[in-house]
């Protein structure tokens, strides 16, 4: 059975990436419906509010087929009504689906305590088999339920010396186009974007995702404590929705150049080392955003380290050597010594190291 399992409920995941940061609140889920060991029906969960990955599958099954059926599905399935769709156990249940197998344990506590005996109630025989890329897809769905506030990862780009820009801040273009390819990847997966307003007016960057199969723009958050952003970035039509965090006592002449061109502005706590970051990682935690990505400078890099409220990072180091005159990434002398685990990936002619750090 072991190896079955893993097999169908790998395909299932790889049916929940699909979706993989288009679906917060809810986490990218994928389901496969199998009889006489063959696949009859598969779904996965297109976005909030669409039927969930069980019902998907269940709708597209021939119904005289679902009747005796496996499903295969990559989280534990619902079982509560405070939300937009049925619970799903209600579908599974009328299907006349004998056997549930799922891959994680929904940290929900409506559902975690309930989906199970629910099931069983019925004389559905219900099992969880741990996959072991299941447990590493849902650590950010977890993360985000236990401390209410997304899971992160940032990016950083530095040259063989450790600098990230040339001589005050001018921009220079250090990856190749394997990590390019590998950040807008990252981008489309992620559910928000932060940036800071230091980086926007020195780059001007999109920060959308742009890849073969389409341009995505995602949720994009700023960190902007004087509201100094210009309204002709281009992030301001390369992106959506769009919220700035600024300082709490900034006055209102300047909150409403920004609020008429629908923007969401957050006045914030700040002090000398600038806006209360753990507020703001709690806000973008009540907006739902499990995943975020941050894409930023060196400086706020270094804060989000500092602050223990980094969980992952990748540090692209590109074959080049930028000299003593060039803008340094950190200054603290092993910003990244903390880290639990350090792997290595080869992105064309630049490698990407990626550091995780002990849950906090």
């Amino acid at each position: 059975m072991n190896n079955t399992a893993d097999h169908y409920l790998k395909l299932a995941l790889s049916l929940a990436e699909i979706r993989r940061g288009f679906c917060a609140p809810n986490p990218c889920v994928g389901a496969i419906l199998i009889k006489n060991t063959q696949v009859i029906a598969t779904g996965y969960h297109q976005k909030s509010g669409s039927a969930h990955a069980e019902v998907d599958a269940i709708n597209k099954a021939d119904p005289s087929l679902a009747q005796g059926a496996t499903l295969y599905v990559t989280l534990q399935p619902c079982c509560h009504t405070a939300k937009k769709t049925p619970p799903c156990t209600e579908m599974i249940i009328k299907s006349g689906i004998v056997k549930v197998i799922y891959g994680f344990r929904d940290p929900n506590p409506a559902v975690n305590n309930q989906t199970d005996k629910i099931l069983q109630h019925a004389g559905i025989e219900c099992i969880q088999h741990s996959v072991t890329a299941i447990d590493n897809f849902y650590a950010s769905y977890e993360y985000w339920w236990k401390y209410k506030r997304p899971f992160t990862t940032a990016k950083l780009a530095m040259s063989l010396d450790g600098k990230i820009a040339g001589k005050n801040g001018k921009r220079i273009q250090l990856t190749g186009d394997a990590a390019q390819e590998f950040t807008h990847q990252r981008r489309k997966q992620a559910d928000a974007i932060l940036t800071t307003a230091k980086t926007i007016c020195l780059d001007n960057p999109l920060l959308n995702s742009r890849l073969e199969d389409g341009d995505y723009k995602k949720p994009l958050y700023i960190l902007d404590t004087h509201l100094s952003i210009p309204i002709s970035a281009k992030i301001f039509s390369s992106a959506e929705p769009i919220t700035i965090f600024h300082d709490v006592n900034l006055s209102k002449q300047y909150q409403q150049r920004l609020q008429q061109h629908d923007i969401r502005l957050i006045p914030i706590k700040s002090d000398k080392n600038g806006l209360d970051l753990l507020e703001i990682l709690k806000r973008i935690g009540k907006d739902g955003k499990i995943d975020l990505w941050i894409e930023a400078g060196g400086k706020i890099f270094q804060s989000f380290v500092q602050n223990n409220l980094l969980q992952r990072a990748f540090i692209y180091v590109a074959p080049l050597w930028l000299g003593e005159n060039a803008q340094i990434a950190f200054t603290l002398s092993h910003p990244l010594k903390a880290a639990i685990s350090i792997n290595s990936i080869i992105l064309g002619k630049d490698t990407c190291f990626e550091f995780k750090w002990e849950e906090k």
